[in-house]
C-alpha cells in the first residue's frame, strides 16, 4: 500500500509541475519508409550465394509512436515498428515486429544552436532499446531478438499542431537467428548472429494538448 501511495504521489507531482510549462509535452507520430538490411550479409543455405542482403531492401517500413517531452531538452518515446524483407516478390521473406523505448533529445537545446529564426525547423536525436519478434514466410516459429536503436530526425513545423518528419535510424539485432530470407542460422550458428538494418522514413507528428506550441518548437 505504501508503494501505491508513493507512485501516486510521484505521478501527481509530475503532472502538477508539467502544468507549469507553457508548451505541450505529448505527441503522436507515425511514418512510412524504406528498410535496408546491412548485416548479416551471409545466408543460411548455399543456394542463396548469389543473393545479397541488400536484395531484400524495400519500401515496407511502418512505425507509430507516443512521445512525452519532460522538458524542451529531452523526453521519451514508446514505439511500434514493422519491417518486411522480401526478395523480388518471392517466398524468400521475413517480417520484423518491434517494440521500443527511446530517449529523445532536442538538438538545438542540447548544443545551443538555432536552425532558423522562425523556429519552424528542428532536429532530434533518439536512441534506446527494444525487442523484436521475427517471423518467416516459409518456416514456423518466432525469432526473439533484442535491439539497440539509434537515429536522427529532422522536423518541419507545418501548423501549430502538425509537423512533417524525416528519420534515419539504425537498428542493431542481437542474436538474430533468421536471415532476411526467413531461413534459420541455427545449424551453423546456434547462438545467432549480430545483424542490423537501416530505416529511412517520412511521416507526421501530431501535437497533443491545448497549449499554443509544443516543446519541440518552443
Amino acid at each position: 500500500m505504501k508503494n501505491f501511495f508513493l507512485v501516486t504521489f510521484i505521478l501527481f507531482t509530475s503532472f502538477v509541475f508539467a502544468q507549469r510549462d507553457n508548451f505541450n509535452k505529448f505527441s503522436l507520430e507515425t511514418s512510412f519508409g524504406l528498410c535496408y538490411p546491412i548485416a548479416p550479409t551471409s545466408f543460411s543455405e548455399p543456394i542463396f550465394e548469389a543473393v545479397g542482403a541488400s536484395d531484400f531492401a524495400g519500401p515496407k517500413h511502418f512505425d507509430i509512436g507516443f512521445r512525452y517531452m519532460v522538458s524542451k531538452l529531452y523526453g521519451f518515446k514508446l514505439s511500434y515498428a514493422y519491417d518486411r524483407f522480401q526478395y523480388d516478390g518471392s517466398s524468400l521473406a521475413s517480417s520484423f515486429y518491434r517494440l521500443g523505448l527511446e530517449a529523445v533529445f532536442n538538438v538545438s537545446e542540447l548544443f545551443n544552436v538555432q536552425f532558423n529564426r522562425r523556429g519552424t525547423f528542428q532536429v532530434q536525436l533518439h536512441g534506446g532499446l527494444g525487442g523484436t519478434f521475427a517471423t518467416s514466410k516459409t518456416q514456423t516459429g518466432i525469432d526473439r531478438i533484442g535491439n539497440l536503436m539509434l537515429g536522427i530526425r529532422p522536423m518541419f513545423k507545418l501548423t501549430r499542431g502538425l509537423a512533417l518528419t524525416t528519420d534515419l535510424s539504425y537498428i542493431v539485432n542481437f542474436k538474430q537467428h533468421y536471415d532476411y530470407a526467413g531461413r534459420t542460422f541455427y545449424p551453423t550458428e546456434p547462438e545467432g548472429l549480430v545483424g542490423g538494418f537501416l530505416n529511412f522514413s517520412v511521416g507526421l507528428n501530431f501535437n497533443l494538448g491545448d497549449r499554443g506550441v509544443h516543446a519541440d518548437f518552443y
